[in-house]
């Protein structure tokens, strides 16, 4: 009997035009089985974008609006009427993040915007890294999870995507002692990998048209990819995107420890990768007000996939080997990490950084009041970037590796 192979569907989309990014959500979802696949009217469902801060959609730190007003849409034209979206950023809230970005009650289709700040704990036995997570509220009451994760580079684990944007349902302050807890890139995936094994998100859609590269996840440069990526697999769909910008996904602690742990597969034998014939031909999706689309497809190889959506220019950290089981060893990996260094130049002496360190003690701290920028013990750091992530000003990079 044949193994049954992680479907990822692959949409081009130039731009985020309203109606040109629904129909790609409508072709997408179909060749997924269909919206009807992932929700049903009588539940309640939480639409999960990448809200990492408040920043403008040009900025591609955030799901573009665009794209969550197409899945709202979608979910409203199936009769789904108890819908909320949300994340729980690590800076900033959920409310600043959504207002940021232009979405209203007026034009998000009767959905409402989650509390993503109230916590419950919940307790997961049946977790091989983590026991237990502080979930936002609206998470557990929530009977079906989507998420809409953003097509990035990432200092930690090198790229994310679907894998990784579940760490939003953890409740923002909760986060930076999640690295302290899980303090490095492989025990990190692990954890994540446990989310997932817990919620069960139903569908992943990755925002691809303008994609970040370079000091992603906050800092990175915008650069079009002009695709929307889809599957039930998020390992799959991550997997995917490595190949896209030629990254070998075994790279990827959230690719090899999410395989490891049973949320999907990043083996290229084990992926179908699809793309809807309408689509691919230059034509339009025959979308029809249901959501429903054209479901003929074309497989793509690997050479096809990059020939038509590849870049190989894409700015990402492609050195190193693949990960082995001393990745699970913390100070193995740290004495290998790269270090955080501040760029002077860019500092404004925020204190940023230093409020979002989760070690205790504080591994970047004034030495000398604000009069200059905070400074590194690097003996304390545990090589999260939690300071990279969250430096409005972009001023900290992830530079060289330890001697």
């Amino acid at each position: 009997m044949e193994e049954k192979k992680s479907r990822v569907v692959v949409v081009p989309c130039d731009s985020y035009d309203e109606e040109k990014v629904y129909r790609a959500m409508c072709s997408g979802i179909e060749l997924l089985g269909g919206i009807g696949e992932f929700a049903v009217p009588q539940e309640k469902i939480l639409v999960k974008p990448n809200f990492l801060s408040a920043a403008a959609p040009e900025k591609a730190v955030t799901t573009h609006p665009a794209v969550i007003r197409a899945m709202l849409r979608i979910l409203s034209e199936a009769g789904c009427e108890n819908v909320k979206y949300g994340d729980s950023p690590g800076h900033g809230s959920c409310g600043g993040a959504a207002a940021k970005i232009g979405l209203t009650p007026e034009n998000t289709f009767g959905a409402k915007l989650a509390d993503m700040a109230e916590e419950v704990c919940t307790p997961f036995a049946e977790g091989m890294t983590a026991q237990e997570f502080y979930f936002a509220k609206e998470v557990t009451e929530a009977d079906a999870v989507i998420s809409l994760c953003k097509m990035k580079t990432h200092a930690l684990e090198r790229v994310t995507g679907a894998v990784k944007n579940v760490y939003g349902l953890i409740c923002g302050y909760r986060k930076a002692a999640g690295h302290v807890k899980y303090p490095n890139a492989s025990v990190f995936a692990r954890m994540l990998a446990d989310i997932h094994r817990c919620v069960k998100p139903r569908l992943h859609i990755m925002d691809g048209i303008v994609a970040m590269e370079g000091n992603g996840p906050g800092s990175g440069d915008p650069v079009p990819m002009n695709v929307l990526l889809f599957s039930k697999d998020p390992v799959a769909l991550d997997s995917v995107f490595c190949t896209m910008v030629y990254l070998n996904p075994e790279l990827v602690p959230t690719n090899t420890q999410g395989e490891a742990m049973g949320i999907g597969t990043y083996h290229r034998s084990r992926i179908e990768v699809v793309v809807p014939t309408a689509e691919a031909g230059g034509g339009k999706a025959e979308t029809k007000p249901t959501g429903k689309a054209n479901n003929s497809f074309e497989r793509l190889n690997v050479t096809s996939l990059r020939e038509r959506f590849g870049n190989r220019e894409f700015q990402v950290d492609r050195q190193g080997t693949k990960q082995t089981f001393l990745s699970r060893y913390s100070d193995f990996m740290t004495s290998l990490a790269r270090r955080p260094t501040i760029d002077k130049n860019l500092c404004v002496k925020c204190g940023v950084c230093v409020e979002h360190c989760p070690v205790p003690g504080k591994a970047v701290n004034f030495k000398n009041g604000r009069n200059e920028p905070p400074v590194y013990d690097y003996k304390k750091c545990i090589r999260c970037y939690c300071c990279q992530e969250m430096c409005p000003r972009h001023a900290i990079t992830a530079g060289r590796k330890r001697k």
